[in-house]
């Protein structure tokens, strides 16, 4: 195993040593159980689903125009 260092704000530092004191792990193991989670959920679209339906929302009012009895043909193809 190699060693990686990030830097972290003290505040978030001293949070989640008490976390892991009181779960009993190590701050070590909880980075990797969040990396794990990050990359599992990155393979699985999840995060990208999410920014895609954010992204959406905010474009959502540009496409208002669309949303007639003319335009509703479209809705089926």
């Amino acid at each position: 195993m190699s060693v990686m260092s990030i830097r972290v704000d003290d505040e978030k530092k001293k949070k989640l040593k008490a976390i892991a004191s009181l779960q009993g792990k190590t701050m070590s193991s909880i980075i990797e159980d969040l990396i794990d989670q990050y990359i599992e959920d990155v393979k699985s679209g999840k995060e990208l689903d999410d920014d895609l339906k954010a992204l959406m929302t905010v474009s959502e009012p540009s496409f208002e125009e669309w949303d007639n009895d003319e335009d509703e043909i479209c809705n089926e193809l």
